[in-house]
């Protein structure tokens, strides 16, 4: 006990992250590229317009009862790290490092992801960027201007993110806000030139099963939302009570639901939505509003879009590095990574951070969005971890309210699984996925057997 103590003190992450700069670290961070690039990539196809409205509500919902868990777990454990310290507490540290080694991959991957996307952006806005065509992979031509766009936006969160937690929660919170505000604006640009609502049908894609459709989007939710977990992450930077915690974790997951549905609906209600998918644009959101509602429209779409993926990029900044700051206490990374700066900033992990992310776009936003859908699962595995810590610690104080609670939402966690894993299944990963996990999973198992002994060997009072 008194070790634990000690290892508490000697943490000195500062306490500067106020209310909104909390929920602005979530938001930001579930809401990324995919708002504005899935509707006519995948939401569309696989659900249609009312299937997509069902499915991420449901989705929502069962992410809310994990949300609790979360916030009921916060309080006990105001600590940086969050699902990895919980597992490690209540299940020991076999568990913690394989929860913690999902959450790594969930987080760094969304930050390339998101810069990626900047590449989306710059055709429709700044198609002069798109030069100097280097490549393809799977399909995706890679540009020497949209890498040098990616790695430039790479690098500077990074630098934010070093200069310290106030200026990287006050940009975020800004980025946020803008974002919020421009998704309104674009709404209400679309109900201004009297959308047929008649484009909305099918509601379904044609054809297709109802339910499966519903449970196909279901099935993305894990990914959709997850970045509401990075408040845990933060925890030991909080200037706020911990209870505080569980109302933002809900707001935050409440209006990305709605931010979700709201872009869907702006894509297929200007035209018949089948018929923008059978026309294969490259960017279906994109190619709707710059043809029906103008330059403006888009420039609005493309502020909203930009800011999704800065605050993306900054909250996954943000969020692994102080997971891999707190592994990194635990022994179950390698001290450098536990490194704070004079700001209080695990530096040496948000670099580390940017190193891996400028590796990944040289690889093509196909390969990418191939380690995204994986994410799915590892997301779904640490959602398992973290409501069963909530259920045996409720169980443990005697709160059957609380242990229900925890019971629930690890059963979700676990259909969420089997909708990823379970052939047949609407979330079913296809086979690139699933190399991309195995070899996620083998390196995890190497690095596991390097460090078992130094991370076994610090003992727990």
């Amino acid at each position: 006990m008194k070790e634990r103590k000690l290892q508490q003190k000697e943490r000195k992450l500062q306490r500067s992250m106020k209310p909104i700069d909390v929920w602005a670290l979530a938001l930001g961070a579930i809401i990324g590229w995919g708002c504005f690039v899935l509707p006519g990539n995948a939401f569309l196809p696989k659900a249609g317009p009312l299937g997509l409205v069902w499915g991420m509500t449901i989705g929502a919902a069962l992410i809310l009862v994990i949300a609790f868990c979360y916030g009921y777990l916060i309080r006990k454990f105001p600590l940086s790290g969050g699902e990895f310290i919980y597992t490690k507490t209540f299940f020991g540290k076999g568990n913690a490092f394989i929860c913690g080694w999902a959450m790594v991959l969930a987080y760094w991957s969304l930050v390339p992801l998101n810069a990626t996307a900047l590449g989306l952006i710059s055709r429709y806005l700044f198609p002069v960027l798109q030069f100097g065509k280097l490549y393809e992979v799977a399909g995706w031509p890679v540009y020497t201007g949209e890498l040098l766009t990616a790695s430039f936006f790479i690098v500077l969160v990074a630098v934010i993110n070093i200069w310290g937690i106030k200026k990287a929660a006050w940009t975020q919170t800004a980025v946020a806000l803008t974002l919020v505000g421009t998704v309104v604006l674009l709404a209400a640009l679309c109900l201004a030139k009297g959308p047929d609502f008649s484009n909305l049908q099918p509601g379904f894609p044609t054809g297709a099963n109802q339910w499966e459709a519903i449970f196909a989007i279901v099935a993305m939710a894990p990914w959709a939302f997850i970045g509401f977990d990075c408040i845990p992450q933060a925890a030991e930077e909080y200037d706020f009570k911990p209870k505080k915690a569980t109302f933002l974790l809900v707001s935050a997951v409440v209006i990305a639901a709605l931010l979700y549905i709201t872009v869907n609906t702006v894509t297929a209600v200007m035209m018949p939505w089948e018929d923008l998918l059978a026309a294969k644009h490259n960017w279906p959101t994109g190619y709707i509003v710059a043809t029906y509602l103008g330059k403006f429209g888009l420039w609005v779409l493309g502020i909203a879009m930009f800011c999704a993926v800065f605050s993306g990029m900054n909250a996954f900044y943000m969020a692994t590095s102080r997971l891999l700051y707190a592994m990194a206490k635990e022994n179950a990374l390698p001290k450098w990574f536990g490194h704070l700066n004079k700001r209080g900033v695990p530096n040496y992990a948000v670099l580390f951070v940017m190193v891996l992310s400028l590796v990944a776009p040289w690889f093509g936003r196909e390969v990418l969005g191939w380690i995204v859908d994986m994410t799915s699962v590892g997301a779904a595995v640490v959602f398992a971890y973290t409501t069963a810590s909530s259920a045996v610690l409720a169980y443990k104080n005697h709160q059957p309210f609380r242990v229900a609670t925890g019971v629930v939402g690890c059963l979700f966690s676990l259909f969420f699984i089997v909708l990823l894993v379970v052939p047949g299944m609407p979330g079913f990963l296809a086979l690139p996925s699933w190399i991309s996990l195995g070899a996620w999973v083998v390196m995890g198992v190497a690095f596991f057997l390097v460090i078992r002994k130094k991370y076994y060997g610090k003992k727990d009072n």
